[in-house]
């Protein structure tokens, strides 16, 4: 009896589904106005169809924003957008007329570190003919990692290789057919003087005085005079250097090359460089920290973290 029963209200809901359905699709021929009306920002709300999420058009847009051709001592690299927040990355060394060292690899940007990092880089070694045709070509790695750390304008980066440590502290800047317009603001600005703070909550004229007693040091060639204001471990010429009396045992005799001395004469430490890795004086032959930054509780100070260009 109870089946009976079940049964009956069964086919009584399905008689009427059935006939709601018709009512519907009779009436449907012409849509109510109001659910065509769809709201301006809808188009940039993610919205779900079978459990698929559809992307806004603005994020769907959204990806590497520094795409250009960039050189730093005789090295020029070419970065290439490919989808979102991929990059291809291709660099060519100068050895000679007819030689050259080249990369190429593809990266993963991240917006909030502004930087590119790679895990699949391939280095050979290049000779051309005279009619610039590939004469020869050896591959020398195909695991190469590393990253590539740009300033807040994207105008400038710093390539850290970390197969063979190629260009650590060398800054390559963005190439451009006519000078870039000045943006920097007056002296007395607000914008001028946030100019550093994504480096050190110290003044700007603090970091700018600091970072001038540093490098005329360097040029002195004074590591004695430089010993206070090194943050250990402190890298010198690539190596490791852990404490103080290791560091003055290093750094006796040591002399500056040519080429980094007049890198550092023509620094006039204004609108200096720096990304994550620090801010650089000269062409990397110094790069400074501030190990207080964003430690509410420690005073803002300026300290040496890498040397380079000695002899």
């Amino acid at each position: 009896m109870n089946k009976r029963i079940i049964a009956s209200v069964l086919t009584a809901c399905t008689l009427m589904s059935m006939t709601a359905c018709s009512s519907n699709q009779a009436g449907s021929s012409v849509p109510d106005q109001s659910e065509l009306q769809t709201d301006s920002t809808d188009a940039n709300v993610s919205s779900e169809d079978n459990g698929t999420t559809v992307e806004s058009s603005d994020s769907a847009t959204e990806g590497f924003p520094y795409s250009g051709r960039y050189y730093g001592d005789r090295c020029c690299i070419d970065l290439e957008a490919e989808g979102q927040n991929k990059v291809k990355i291709k660099a060519s060394w100068g050895g000679s007329a007819t030689e050259c060292a080249e990369w190429t690899m593809t990266g993963d940007y991240d917006k909030e570190t502004n930087m590119i990092t790679y895990t699949d880089g391939v280095m050979k070694n290049v000779k051309y003919s005279d009619a610039n045709t590939v004469e020869k070509e050896d591959t020398v790695y195909s695991d190469g990692t590393g990253t590539l750390i740009f300033n807040t304008t994207g105008d400038n980066f710093t390539w850290t290789d970390k197969k063979d440590n190629v260009a650590d502290g060398l800054i390559f800047k963005i190439y451009r057919d006519e000078p870039a317009t000045s943006v920097t603001a007056s002296s007395d600005s607000a914008a001028d003087e946030s100019y550093y703070s994504g480096f050190s909550a110290m003044s700007r004229n603090g970091i700018e005085e600091n970072a001038d007693k540093i490098r005329k040091l360097y040029l002195a060639e004074d590591w004695e005079g430089m010993k206070t204001m090194i943050q250990y471990p402190v890298m010198i010429n690539g190596a490791s250097v852990e404490n103080e009396e290791e560091y003055l045992k290093v750094m006796k005799g040591r002399k500056i090359q040519a080429e980094s001395r007049e890198d550092m004469e023509k620094e006039d430490c204004k609108d200096m460089f720096f990304n994550g890795q620090g801010l650089c004086l000269g062409s990397g032959e110094v790069w400074l920290i501030d190990p207080a930054y964003m430690k509410d509780d420690q005073t803002p100070e300026i300290k040496v973290k890498t040397i380079q260009g000695l002899v």
